[in-house]
């Protein structure tokens, strides 16, 4: 798998600029495009150069746990709780104390011992066909196992992160047996062999293919200011509703940052981290990324709250990695 390498201010990462005071050396496990508007400010803001290593997830993580000591990385980006809980159990993170962070994070979005910190947060919503779907019908979850929707849902694999973690939350509110059985309903009603990513699944419902899926908010975002016209007609023929309102409220994830046991520069990286908690940053994440902010007092953007407000569940967030291997073992005996 590639690695992709941005050196911002087209500096070479070499072992000498790793050292200099004035940079911090980030592993990112999400696109490298969806953070330069915050890199670009931070560093402008700051003086600090910031070196990115942006790739997959796994590959990365592959990569920490090998280098050890010797890492390149200061600090760690990516896009759920589960994988900063996983890096933290494997000795991969240091703790970090600081009061502006503790001022502005909730405490359900932040490692309670300072290991990592939430900064932004998604939600795994249901998207709907509006010529097609009466939103009356659709209130929960588990209303997407109803026979009527049989033929009629489209989804990505079980096994991708993002399914995995919704799964895990069920299992956190309602036990292995409830959520196998969701599980098994889900399945029953897929209109086709689960394939594809998010936004694949929103075409689905612009196709015709299904009517109704699961996929996360910000990709629905990113559609709608798609350099595709065939997107941009998706994002207008295709609608979202937060289930669970009634109940626990939407599933959400974080994005988050942790500073690496290897980090070289602690301090800048500190500093980044709470560089992406300004008014600022929180409004390029909510505006740009299409995600909700962490701090309570930021206004989200004009297309955020375009969709509506509603109630998310971020009590579940930090057990997500706890229940985990249920979720895991429930999905593999589904065939999702």
């Amino acid at each position: 798998m590639r690695l992709f390498f941005i050196a911002l201010s087209l500096v070479l990462i070499t072992p000498s600029a790793m050292t200099k005071d004035k940079v911090v050396n980030i592993y990112s496990f999400r696109e490298a495009k969806l953070i330069a508007p915050l890199i670009d400010k931070f560093s402008k803001s700051t003086g600090i150069k910031v070196n990115v290593v942006s790739g997959k997830a796994d590959k990365l993580m592959q990569r920490l746990i090998k280098d050890g000591d010797r890492s390149f990385a200061d600090l760690v980006l990516t896009t759920n709780v589960a994988r900063l809980e996983k890096a933290k159990q494997l000795g991969l993170l240091q703790a970090a104390q600081s009061t502006y962070l503790s001022q502005h994070i909730p405490n359900e979005l932040k490692d309670p011992q300072g290991y990592w910190f939430g900064i932004s947060l998604r939600a795994r919503a249901i998207f709907y066909a509006k010529d097609r779907v009466n939103t009356g019908d659709i209130d929960r979850y588990l209303d997407l196992t109803d026979e009527k929707w049989k033929g009629r849902v489209c989804s990505r694999k079980g096994s991708h992160i993002y399914n995995r973690a919704m799964i895990a939350s069920f299992v956190h509110h309602y036990g292995e047996k409830w959520t196998a059985d969701w599980v098994k309903g889900l399945v029953a009603n897929l209109a086709m062999r689960p394939n594809g990513g998010d936004r694949d699944q929103l075409r689905n419902i612009k196709k015709g293919s299904c009517d109704i899926a699961l996929a996360n908010s910000y990709y629905f975002g990113m559609m709608s200011q798609s350099s595709k016209q065939q997107d941009r007609q998706v994002y207008k023929d295709v609608g979202v509703l937060w289930p669970e309102q009634s109940q626990y409220g939407t599933h959400v994830n974080i994005s988050g940052a942790a500073i690496t046991s290897a980090a070289k520069n602690r301090d800048n990286a500190l500093a980044f981290i709470e560089f992406l908690l300004t008014e600022e940053a929180q409004a390029i994440y909510s505006e740009i990324n299409h995600e909700w902010p962490i701090r309570a007092d930021i206004e989200v953007g004009e297309l955020l709250g375009s969709w509506g407000q509603f109630e998310s569940d971020k009590k579940a967030i930090r057990s997500l990695y706890k229940y985990l291997p249920a979720a895991d073992k429930i999905i593999a005996e589904s065939g999702w």
